[in-house]
């Protein structure tokens, strides 16, 4: 056992390090990081006076359950444990989402299936950063790229600026009338990105082009009015890919777009995940588009999820009766088999 762990030291530490390490210090050091779950060897070697987070609580143990550790939980792109949103900040507030937990590595689509009280618009408006007021998170801990965002302050979000990207439910009521379509398109690129003028025109210009227009200038110099609900989308693609997102959240923005300019979209996702092997948040009430979309599915109901499966498997073998009624209630639609990305 002691020559495990030294092991594990080993692959966190430089060796200088290991060779001024006491070895039995060493040892009492990494067997406390096992039982407490401290992200990683190095920490657990540090003496806690010079920790950075040693303020932070730490996760409480339950018997029975997997030791929390966000080294290991940092291996994926996202993980969500234990997310609680609730429908106000006050203690007594209905409850909204009531503590899921789901993990997404890179290049996955991952779909959240449910109508409007499931929750699940709420759990990807959190880990948008969009949760809008006066709906809160309670408790539970959402872990991106090992950085934590449950309690992020304003400034940490800003520092995510384009690293996690979100397509509105309503893709026109979110762009700005006043302002012309590039402007709002080149602002992020000037402001965060720091283009210049010049460049940040001809970057507009071919992202507008990548995601389908003929005409981007045109489009660069209309005002939203001017588009349609379909071409606001487009834009606000545009837009997400301007940062080089590691994760796009889409909400579900079917009805308004319409079955025919939802299937142009869903194309267009599905090559750009294709191309670039997006990460991508599928929100949806539509078992069917999630069957035709999505690697895996979660389907949510009353703020929990009843079922969480590939693609296949949920369509093949669903397990949970709720599950089972929306397959029945879309076996008349045709391509609820549909083949997944």
């Amino acid at each position: 056992m002691r020559q495990f762990h030294v092991t594990v030291a080993a692959l966190a530490l430089p060796k200088c390090e290991l060779i001024m390490c006491d070895s039995r210090a060493t040892l009492r050091r990494l067997n406390d990081a096992i039982r407490a779950g401290i992200p990683s060897a190095h920490s657990a070697l540090t003496p806690p006076a010079v920790l950075a987070d040693e303020s932070r609580p730490r996760e409480r143990i339950v018997p029975g359950e997997p030791m929390p550790s966000h080294w290991f939980r940092s291996q994926t792109l996202l993980d969500v444990r234990g997310l609680r949103v609730a429908a106000t900040p006050q203690g007594n507030a209905p409850s909204l989402v009531g503590g899921i937990s789901l993990s997404i590595t890179r290049g996955e689509v991952i779909g959240l299936v449910g109508d409007a009280g499931s929750g699940a618009v709420q759990v990807a408006q959190s880990i948008a950063g969009v949760l809008p007021t006066p709906a809160s998170i309670h408790s539970g801990s959402i872990l991106f790229n090992g950085l934590e965002l449950v309690g992020l302050s304003r400034r940490g979000r800003d520092r995510l600026r384009g690293a996690i990207a979100y397509l509105p439910r309503d893709p026109l009521g979110s762009l700005d009338p006043t302002i012309t379509v590039g402007t709002q398109l080149a602002a992020p690129l000037r402001g965060v990105i720091g283009l210049s003028k010049a460049v940040a025109y001809t970057r507009s210009l071919a992202l507008l082009s990548y995601v389908g227009f003929d005409r981007p200038e045109e489009i660069f110099m209309a005002y939203p009015d001017h588009l349609s609900a379909t071409q606001a989308q487009r834009v606000h693609i545009a837009s997400a890919l301007a940062g080089g997102p590691d994760l796009i959240v889409a909400d579900d923005s079917t009805k308004i777009l319409g079955a025919a300019g939802a299937t142009e979209i869903f194309t267009l996702l599905q090559t750009l995940q294709h191309t670039h092997e997006l990460t991508m948040i599928l929100v949806t009430q539509s078992v069917c588009v999630a069957a035709q979309n999505c690697h895996r599915v979660a389907v949510l109901r009353d703020g929990a999820i009843v079922e969480h499966a590939s693609v296949t498997e949920l369509v093949d073998s669903p397990k949970h009766p709720y599950t089972r009624k929306l397959l029945h209630a879309a076996a008349a639609v045709e391509g609820v088999r549909g083949s997944a990305l």
